[in-house]
């Protein structure tokens, strides 16, 4: 055989090398075309499919809790009043029809101002572990969201967070719902505004170190490149120790049209107060977050027939597209009566939050994995905060976009927060 094929092997590799030849066609397109991924996470959606919706794993006893994390120490305590005080109002409404077996609602509170990782956890766990609550609800900030995520998915407790942080429905627990815009949605509006209706160039992106700031900044620079637009200047802010002093000149030196302002309502308010005082009246846009009862802004929840630019104003927020309503115009109402101030689009979340929660037990019993159930099936439920439709992922795509506050209700705003609030709170029809 060797003498009949002394160069046999290198016959067998230049068959080969034929053969690859007349394949390569084939494998380029299949290397140059789109990779097709092995699967996606939150393409359709997350449903729980395990146990505890029998009724040996309803909640006993006759008071039905739904827990509050939100600050009620700090520099962020207004804003956890404004979160707890518009849960109270739902609590009222809710309680007007009785309850089952002589049941009755009532709020369990836990302090989002303590440190996160430790005695945060520790927050939440006596929530579900000792008051036995139903279901969380938690305020504007991202890593509280996560938190309750992680501890709600292990334990089985469905939370309706405030927080705009995309990142906590991504990987789709089926215990969270996202009640307001996620930081995606509000740098769309945004940006739409800024660089579509403004046609501004010059823009300045001022946001926090934080988690919240740095998810947001993703979002908003993600926005801006959809556009085409030019990308802005970006100030990030300590949250703990924001530097209000240099800002006004980074903003002579900069010349924006128009500033972003992504961070903590207490860091807002100094730092639009030193950019006013500096002479500069750059339309400032802020985050819901960042209008929040601590900037002292008081974003109005008034006429929502709203028009996509107004003249002479200086000041916009973001807020959904719902029209005037008696629910609506009786919750601003009654909200001020009880706090003296005007509520902010978080504010309203929370109230529709409490009261979303609350149907859910009526319909499902106290009963945690049922109350979830019903949750995730809310569809164009009309709230004060907008109309309520919840995806496969958990968030609320009712429509948002820019709302103009005018100097006057600034004003009111401020002169309301030296007025001492009543102390009851009048209930209307809602109806």
């Amino acid at each position: 055989m060797r003498k009949l094929f002394p160069n046999g092997w290198k016959c067998v590799l230049g068959l080969a090398c034929v053969l690859l030849m007349l394949d390569a066609t084939p494998l380029r397109a299949q290397k140059m075309a789109e990779p097709q991924p092995y699967d996606s996470i939150g393409a359709n959606g997350v449903t729980y499919a395990g146990p505890g919706r029998e009724a040996v794993f309803d909640l006993r006893g006759s008071t039905v809790r739904i827990g509050i994390v939100a600050p009620i120490h700090g520099p962020q305590k207004a804003d956890g009043e404004a979160i707890i005080a518009a849960a109270k109002i739902a609590i009222q409404d809710a309680s007007r029809k009785p309850l089952p077996d002589g049941r009755h609602f009532a709020l369990a509170i836990a302090d989002e101002s303590v440190p996160p990782w430790g005695l945060l956890g520790d927050e939440m766990i006596h929530l579900i572990m000792q008051d036995k609550v139903v279901a969380m609800v938690t305020g504007a900030d991202g890593v509280a969201a996560h938190l309750s995520e992680q501890i709600g998915n292990k334990i089985g407790v469905a939370t309706l967070t405030l927080s705009g942080d995309d990142t906590s429905t991504e990987i789709n627990m089926p215990w969270i719902f996202r009640m307001g815009p996620s930081d995606g949605q509000q740098a769309q509006v945004m940006a739409r505004n800024i660089y579509g209706v403004h046609d501004y160039k010059r823009v300045l992106l001022v946001a926090g170190q934080d988690h919240d700031g740095q998810i947001a900044s993703r979002e908003f620079l993600k926005a801006v490149h959809r556009l085409g637009a030019p990308a802005p200047a970006i100030v990030a802010v300590n949250p703990l120790e924001p530097d209000a002093r240099s800002l006004p000149a980074i903003v002579q030196a900069k010349g924006p049209q128009a500033i972003v302002m992504w961070t903590l309502p207490e860091n807002a308010k100094a730092l639009i107060q030193a950019i006013r005082a500096e002479g500069c009246h750059a339309p400032i846009y802020l985050s819901q977050k960042a209008a929040q009862t601590g900037s002292g802004v008081g974003v109005p929840l008034l006429s929502m027939q709203k028009l996509p630019e107004a003249p002479g104003a200086d000041l916009y927020g973001v807020d959904s597209t719902q029209r005037e309503s008696r629910l609506r115009e009786s919750f601003v109402r009654r909200y001020q009566l009880a706090t003296g101030r005007l509520p902010s689009p978080v504010a309203a979340e929370a109230y529709d939050a409490v009261r979303l929660v609350a149907q859910a037990v009526r319909e499902a019993g106290p009963n945690r994995a049922r109350v979830r159930d019903e949750i995730a099936t809310a569809r164009n439920l009309a709230g004060v905060s907008g109309s309520i439709t919840f995806d496969n992922q958990g968030n609320n795509r009712t429509k948002v976009y820019v709302v103009p506050i005018p100097s006057s209700t600034i004003q009111q705003a401020r002169r309301a927060q030296r007025t001492p609030p009543h102390r009851k709170v009048k209930a209307d029809t809602q109806e």
